[in-house]
C-alpha cells in the first residue's frame, strides 16, 4: 500500500476502557440521578487529558427519560455580552428537543418549560439593557417580569407588590417554579449542562461561564458538569480578584482554590496515560480509527517502541499520543523515502520536553553532537565526558535520553546517521513557521566554539590572524541573523557587536588574562544568542517585548 494512503487519526477513543473511562461514567452517572439535582461536578485535566471524551462517556449512560442532556461549548459564546443569556437559550431548545422525542404529555411540559425559559431571557435581556443605558429599557424590564409573573389581572397596588423589580429575581423565581413542575412530584427529572471547551475560553470568558452557572444553583433541576483545566482557571481568578483588591488588604485576596471548592461539589481528576495502560489505549485508538492494515501493523511494531519513551515514568496527555502519531504519518507523507526509525528518534527528542537540551545540540551541532553521543555511550572510560568536552551545557542532557539511545534500545540508530539535515528539516517542518535557513542560523552560531577553541589554544604569531578570522565569521552571522529577525534582537547582537570590535595588541606584550577573558566573554555571547535564537524559533518567529525584555 503506498504511503499517500497513510490516515491521520482524527478522533480520540469514545469509549477508552484502557484509562478506566468506562468505570468512571458509570459512576459520575449513579452520582448525577441518583442525588438531588442541584450540584455541580468539576472533571479536571489539563489540554487533551480526555475531559470531553469522559463527558460524551456519562451522556452515553443517563436515561433519556429522566434526564435532559444540554451540550454547553462555552468558547462558542464568549463574545456574547452576557453568557447568561446563550446558556439559558441551549436549555430552552435542548427542552424543545427532548419534547419532541417523548408523548404528547411530556411534550407539552417541555414546551410550557422552555416557554418560560423564553421569557425568563426576555427579562434578563430587558434588565440588562436598562442596566447598560438603553434607552425605554427599564419600561421593557417591568414588562416582562409582569409578563413572568402573570400578574395582568392584578389591581394596582397589588402589581406595586407582586411585580418584582429585579430582573434577576423575576427570572430565576419564574425559571424555580419551572423546573420544579417539570421534575416532577419526586423530582426525578433532571437537566444535565456538559459545559465544554471552557480552557478554550480567554480567562474573563471563562470566569463568566462560571458565575452564569452560580445563578441556577438555587434552582432545583440543575446538574452541571463542566471540564476544565484547574490550575488554568485557579490562575485567572487569582489574577482577576488580585487587579480588583489591589490596594486592599492581602486577607481579602479570593483565592482561585477556594473558589473552585464552593463551585464544584463532586471533583474529579483526570489521570494521564501510564506506561502500563499504553499498549491498550493504542488498541483502543487502532480499532477505532480504521487505519489500512500496513499502517496499523506500523504502528504496533515499530511506532510502539518509541512511544513508550513518550510516556515516561509521568504518564502522557492522551491527545499527546495522537499528536505523535499524526506527526509522524504527516512526515512520512511529504518524504516517504526517509529512514522510518531514523525520523521517529528525531521526533520522540522533540515530543520530551525534558530533552530540549538534545534537541538543542542537534540543532546546534548535528552529526558532531551525534558523533560525541556515540562515543559516551560507548562504555569506554575514556569518553565518558565526550558531551561536556563539547559543550559544558551539555551536562544538562538527563540519563533517560541516553538510555534511550544506547543499543539495543530504540533510539540508536541516531547514532549512525550521516544525513541529519534532511530529517532534522522534514521533522522540524511542523514545528515552526521558519525554515531550514534558519536552522541552519542556529547551527552556524553554535559551531563558533571551534574557532574559539582554536583562538584560545593558538600560538602567538597566529593569533591575530585567527582573531581575524573569527571575527570575520561572527560578524557575517550577525548580518545574517538580523535579515531574518526583528527588532527584539537589537539588544544582544549590539552587545555582540561592540565585544567584537574590542581592539587587542597581539604579541609578547599582550596581558596574559586579557584573551582568555574575551573569549570567555565570547562564549557568553553566542551561547546567549543560540538560546535567543531557539526561543524564536519555538515560537514560529513570532518574537514579542517580552523575549526582548
Amino acid at each position: 500500500m503506498p504511503t499517500s494512503d497513510y490516515k491521520i487519526v482524527l478522533d480520540l477513543p469514545s469509549a477508552t476502557p484502557a484509562l478506566g473511562f468506562d468505570q468512571s461514567a458509570l459512576a459520575l452517572k449513579e452520582i448525577i440521578e441518583g442525588s438531588q439535582a442541584q450540584f455541580a461536578i468539576g472533571i479536571f485535566g489539563s489540554w487533551g487529558s480526555g475531559k470531553t471524551t469522559l463527558m460524551r462517556a456519562i451522556e452515553a449512560r443517563l436515561d433519556p427519560v429522566k434526564t435532559i442532556a444540554v451540550q454547553f461549548s462555552a468558547w462558542r459564546y464568549e463574545k456574547e455580552q452576557h453568557l447568561i443569556v446563550p446558556l439559558l437559550d441551549t436549555i430552552r431548545q435542548a427542552l424543545v428537543d427532548w419534547g419532541e422525542k417523548n408523548p404528547a404529555g411530556l411534550r407539552r411540559e417541555a414546551i410550557e418549560t422552555a416557554s418560560t425559559i423564553g421569557k425568563a431571557i426576555y427579562s434578563l435581556v430587558a434588565g440588562l439593557s436598562f442596566k447598560i443605558g438603553i434607552p425605554n429599557a427599564m419600561e421593557v424590564s417591568y414588562k416582562a417580569n409582569e409578563s413572568l409573573a402573570k400578574a395582568h389581572e392584578l389591581a394596582e397596588e397589588e402589581r406595586a407588590a407582586r411585580i418584582p423589580r429585579s430582573f434577576y429575581y423575576a427570572a430565576f423565581q419564574s425559571l424555580a417554579g419551572a423546573f420544579r413542575q417539570f421534575a416532577g412530584p419526586s423530582a426525578s427529572r433532571r437537566i444535565v449542562v456538559f459545559v465544554d471547551d471552557l480552557d478554550r475560553c480567554l480567562p474573563q470568558g471563562a470566569l463568566e461561564v462560571l458565575e452564569a452557572m452560580k445563578l441556577f444553583f438555587d434552582v432545583e433541576g440543575f446538574v452541571f458538569v463542566v471540564g476544565l483545566d484547574r490550575e488554568v482557571v485557579e490562575r485567572s481568578i487569582d489574577l482577576k480578584y488580585r487587579t480588583e483588591l489591589a490596594g486592599q488588604q492581602a486577607a481579602l485576596q479570593i483565592r482561585g482554590s477556594d473558589y473552585i471548592k464552593k463551585i464544584f461539589q463532586v471533583p474529579y481528576s483526570l489521570a494521564p496515560v501510564a506506561i502500563t495502560q499504553l499498549e491498550d489505549f493504542l488498541e483502543v485508538v487502532l480499532s477505532e480509527a480504521a487505519l489500512p492494515l500496513e499502517q496499523e501493523q506500523e504502528f504496533r511494531q515499530l511506532v510502539m517502541p518509541h512511544l513508550r519513551y513518550i510516556v515516561g515514568e509521568t504518564g502522557v496527555n492522551p491527545r499527546e499520543i495522537k499528536r505523535y502519531l499524526n506527526a509522524f504519518t504527516l512526515v512520512i507523507k511529504i518524504k516517504p523515502h526517509l529512514d522510518r526509525t531514523a525520523t521517529l528518534t528525531l521526533q520522540t527528542i522533540s515530543f520530551r520536553s525534558d530533552w530540549e537540551a538534545v534537541r538543542r545540540a542537534l540543532l546546534s551541532y548535528r552529526e558532531v553532537f551525534t558523533n560525541a553521543m556515540s562515543r559516551q555511550v560507548s562504555g569506554d572510560a575514556a569518553e565518558a565526558t565526550a558531551l561536556t568536552d563539547l559543550d559544558p551545557t551539555l551536562a544538562a542532557i538527563p540519563d533517560s535520553f541516553l538510555t534511550y539511545v544506547t543499543p539495543p534500545n530504540p533510539g540508536h540508530g541516531l547514532l549512525a546517521m550521516t544525513n541529519l539535515d534532511e530529517y532534522l528539516y522534514a521533522g522540524e517542518a511542523a514545528r515552526s513557521t521558519l525554515g531550514a535557513s534558519f536552522i541552519d542560523l542556529i547551527r552556524d552560531v553554535a559551531r563558533l566554539a571551534q574557532p574559539l577553541r582554536e583562538l584560545q589554544a593558538g600560538r602567538p604569531e597566529d593569533m591575530q590572524r585567527l582573531h581575524s578570522t573569527y571575527t570575520s565569521l561572527a560578524l557575517s552571522l550577525i548580518g545574517r541573523i538580523k535579515e531574518v529577525s526583528r527588532s527584539s534582537t537589537e539588544r544582544i547582537l549590539q552587545g555582540w557587536s561592540n565585544h567584537l570590535n574590542e581592539s587587542f595588541t597581539f604579541g609578547p606584550n599582550v596581558s596574559e588574562p586579557t584573551l582568555p577573558s574575551w573569549i570567555k566573554e565570547e562564549e557568553s555571547f553566542t551561547r546567549k544568542t543560540v538560546n535567543f535564537l531557539m526561543e524564536i524559533y519555538s515560537a514560529g518567529g513570532q518574537t514579542g517585548s517580552a523575549q526582548a525584555a
